[in-house]
C-alpha cells in the first residue's frame, strides 16, 4: 500500500517532456469562424479545423499603429475620457505587434482572430506570434512597382502587417480560440478555479494514473485502489497544489474509473467546458467566415496591400464580417496638435491620426468606426468597380437592432457583438480577385487633389527610404546584403536604427581585453534547441522584450554559408560593455527610429471612408449641420 501511495504522489510530482509536433496541411474549408463567445455576450472565434501546435491560425492581417493618443487628449471630460478608453480597450499595445519603436505611447488597432478571440483563464490555445511582424518583409510590395520617394500613397497605407495567430496547444474542430491577455485579465492567480497550469498539470497527472491502475488496479483490488486515489485526491494533492488543490481537485472525476472518460474528450478543460466547442454544422451555418481574405498588393496606383479573395465567392454571400467599435467624439480625438518649441505664441499645428484612414464617419455624427474584420483594413476604394456592400448583420445571436437605436452616448457600453455590418459580394467574386469598397465621392475627391499635388507638396522635402525598403535589400527574395559593420560605410540615414533580437548564454562567458587595458564581456547568441523543448532557440529570441539597439562590430561568412555577426547591444546602463558572437543575419532589423515612418509626415493622405447613408442609423445622427471643427482642443 505504501509502495501505491509513494507511486501516484511520483505521478503527481513529475513533469513528461513537450510532444513533437507535426504541420498540418491548409484546408479548402473555412479554417476558422466568428461567432458569440461560448464565456459570454461578447465576439468569439472558433477553429473550423484541427489545428497542431505551432500551426498559423487565419490569414496575416493589417496593423494600424496610432501613437499618443492620451497624451494629445487630456483636455478630455471625464465622461469623453471614459468613452476613449472603452475604444482603447480593444485594442491591442505596440509591444505586442512590433510597433513600439513609433512613438512614447503606441496602440495597435487590428481585426479578424486578433480581435475577435477572448480570453480564458485556463483554456489558452493560442498566441499573437510576434515573430511574424517583428520579421515581416515587404518584397513583394517592393516588387509591384511601388516607390516608396515617388509614390503618393507614402504614409498613406500601414507598413504594419503579416499579424498571425499560433496554436500553443492542439486544437479540436469547433472550438473556441482563447488568447493571453495576461495575469491580471484572465484573473491567473484566483485560487477559486482552475487556470491554464492546473488544466495541464492535472491532465499530466490523469494520463499516468490511468497507466498506474491499469497496470496495478487488479492486484490492488477495488477498495484498495479507490483509497489510493482518495489519497491522491486529498492528502497528495494538498502537499503538491497548496492553495490551487482545490481548484485542481475539481477536475478530477468522483472515482478514478472516470479518468479515461475525460482523457478521451480532450482533457479536464474541455470536460469541464463542453460549452467551448460548437458543432461544424452550427458554425457554418450561424457563423461567419474569417478567412474569404488573404493578403495581396493591389493592381490600383499606390494603394500598396490589397485583400484578395481566397475562394470563389457568389453574389450575395458574406465576404467578411465587419464588427465596429465606436469611437465618441472621433474627429477630435483623433485630431493632434504639434507646437513650435521655439515659439509659443505660435498656434499649434492640427494633424489627423493615422487611424483616420481606416475608419468609417457619417457627415451627421460625430462618433467614429474602426471596422474590426478579418482583413478588412486591406480594402481599397473601388468607387463604381466596387464589388461589396455594406448590410447589418442578420445572425440571431448579434442584436444589431439594439445598437442601431441607441444614442452616441451609449454605443461604448455595446459590445461588437451587436454592432456587426456585413461585406456582401454585390456579384460573383472570383478567388484571386481583388476585393474593393466604395468609400464615397468625398474620400474620391480627395484623393485626386492628394495626387494632383504631390509634386508640389513635396519638391521642398527631402524623404528618407524608410527601414521597409532598407530591409528588403538585406532580407529580400532575391540577393540578401550583409548587414555593413560599424566600420564600413552604410545605407542607412538618420531616421532608421538598427535591431537586433538578442538571447544569449550569460553562462559562457569570454573576456576579450581592449587597448586600453580593460576588458569586454563576450556571449554567445543562442541557436541550439532549448532542453525538452521542439522549437529552435531562434524563435524564442524574436520577442519584442529580446529587440534592442545595437553596433555590428565583425561579420563572418557569406550567402551561401549564412552570414554572422558580431553586435554591440546599446546598453542602457553607463559603462556595461558586452559583445554577442554568432548572432544570425536573420535576427537583425532595421526599424525607423520615433516618428519617422512615412505615417508621421504632415504631407502623407488623411481621409476617412464614408458610411453609406442607406445603413446609417438615424439614431447616431447627432450633428444637425454637419461636423464643425472646433478652433481649440
Amino acid at each position: 500500500m505504501a509502495k501505491a501511495i509513494l507511486t501516484i504522489a511520483t505521478i503527481l510530482l513529475s513533469t513528461p517532456p513537450l510532444p513533437t509536433v507535426t504541420a498540418t496541411t491548409t484546408s479548402q474549408e473555412c479554417g476558422i469562424y466568428l461567432a458569440e463567445s461560448s464565456t459570454d455576450h461578447v465576439l468569439g472565434s472558433y477553429a473550423g479545423r484541427t489545428y497542431n501546435r505551432d500551426d498559423p491560425i487565419g490569414s496575416s492581417d493589417a496593423i494600424v499603429q496610432f501613437v499618443d493618443i492620451r497624451i494629445n487628449n487630456q483636455h478630455l471630460s471625464e465622461q469623453d475620457a471614459t468613452h476613449l478608453e472603452s475604444f482603447l480597450g480593444t485594442c491591442w499595445s505596440g509591444d505586442a505587434t512590433a510597433g513600439m519603436n513609433e512613438a512614447e505611447e503606441v496602440i495597435s488597432a487590428v481585426g479578424g482572430p486578433c480581435f475577435s478571440s477572448t480570453g480564458h483563464v485556463g483554456m489558452i490555445n493560442a498566441v499573437i506570434y510576434q515573430p511574424s511582424t517583428l520579421l515581416r518583409t515587404d518584397h513583394d510590395l517592393l516588387t509591384s512597382g511601388y516607390d516608396e520617394l515617388t509614390s503618393p500613397g507614402r504614409g498613406a497605407f500601414t507598413y504594419y502587417h503579416n499579424l498571425t495567430l499560433l496554436a500553443v496547444d492542439k486544437i479540436q474542430e469547433g472550438s473556441e480560440i482563447f488568447l493571453d491577455f495576461g495575469a491580471e485579465y484572465n484573473q491567473y492567480d484566483d485560487v477559486s478555479k482552475p487556470n491554464i497550469d492546473d488544466y495541464r498539470k492535472m491532465d499530466e497527472a490523469m494520463e499516468k494514473m490511468v497507466a498506474f491502475f491499469k497496470k496495478h488496479g487488479e492486484s490492488l483490488g477495488e477498495k484498495a485502489a479507490s483509497e489510493v486515489y482518495e489519497f491522491m485526491k486529498k492528502d497528495v494533492l494538498d502537499l503538491t497544489a497548496e492553495a490551487r488543490a482545490e481548484a485542481a481537485r475539481s477536475l478530477l472525476p468522483e472515482t478514478y474509473h472516470g479518468l479515461q472518460a475525460i482523457i478521451d474528450v480532450g482533457g479536464s478543460a474541455l470536460h469541464s467546458n463542453p460549452e467551448v466547442v460548437k458543432d461544424m454544422d452550427w458554425l457554418r451555418k450561424e457563423g461567419y467566415c474569417q478567412d474569404n481574405l488573404v493578403p495581396g498588393v493591389s493592381k490600383i496606383e499606390h494603394a500598396g496591400r490589397a485583400a484578395i479573395a481566397a475562394r470563389d465567392i457568389k453574389k450575395g454571400e458574406v465576404v467578411a464580417p465587419m464588427p465596429l467599435v465606436p469611437i465618441v467624439k472621433g474627429r477630435d480625438v483623433l485630431t493632434m496638435l504639434e507646437y513650435d518649441e521655439g515659439d509659443e505664441t505660435k498656434p499649434p499645428i492640427k494633424y489627423k491620426q493615422f487611424l483616420t484612414n481606416y475608419v468609417l464617419e457619417h457627415p451627421k455624427s460625430s462618433v467614429l468606426f474602426f471596422p474590426a474584420g478579418p482583413m478588412t483594413s486591406y480594402i481599397n476604394h473601388g468607387g463604381k468597380k466596387a464589388n461589396v456592400k455594406m448590410a447589418w448583420s442578420t445572425k440571431l445571436w448579434s442584436d444589431v437592432q439594439a445598437a442601431q437605436k441607441a444614442s452616441v452616448d451609449e454605443l461604448p457600453f455595446f459590445s461588437a457583438v451587436d454592432m456587426i455590418v456585413d461585406l456582401v459580394a454585390t456579384r460573383n467574386i472570383k478567388k484571386g480577385e481583388e476585393v474593393l469598397f466604395d468609400y464615397g465621392d468625398d474620400w474620391a475627391k480627395a484623393w485626386d487633389e492628394h495626387v494632383k499635388h504631390w509634386k508640389e507638396m513635396t519638391k521642398d522635402v527631402k524623404l528618407s527610404q524608410s527601414a521597409m525598403v532598407l530591409n528588403e535589400i538585406y532580407h529580400g527574395a532575391d540577393t540578401i546584403q550583409p548587414f555593413p559593420t560599424s566600420s564600413e560605410d552604410s545605407l542607412a540615414g538618420d531616421n532608421v536604427q538598427l535591431m537586433c533580437h538578442l538571447l544569449y548564454d550569460e553562462d559562457k562567458i569570454e573576456r576579450r581585453r581592449n587597448q586600453d587595458g580593460s576588458r569586454t564581456k563576450v556571449y554567445p547568441w543562442i541557436p541550439h534547441p532549448v532542453t525538452g523543448e521542439h522549437r529552435l532557440k531562434t524563435d524564442l529570441a524574436v520577442r519584442g522584450i529580446n529587440r534592442m539597439d545595437c553596433i555590428i562590430e565583425e561579420r563572418t561568412g557569406d550567402e551561401k554559408t549564412g552570414y554572422k555577426y558580431v553586435v554591440r547591444p546599446l546598453q542602457e546602463k553607463a559603462g556595461l560593455k558586452i559583445l554577442v558572437k554568432n548572432v544570425p543575419h536573420d535576427v537583425i532589423r532595421y526599424v525607423d527610429r520615433p516618428y519617422s515612418n512615412p505615417q508621421h509626415e504632415g504631407h502623407a493622405f488623411r481621409h476617412s471612408i464614408r458610411f453609406p447613408d442607406d445603413v446609417f442609423p438615424e439614431a447616431w445622427k447627432d450633428l444637425k449641420d454637419g461636423y464643425n471643427e472646433r478652433d481649440e482642443l
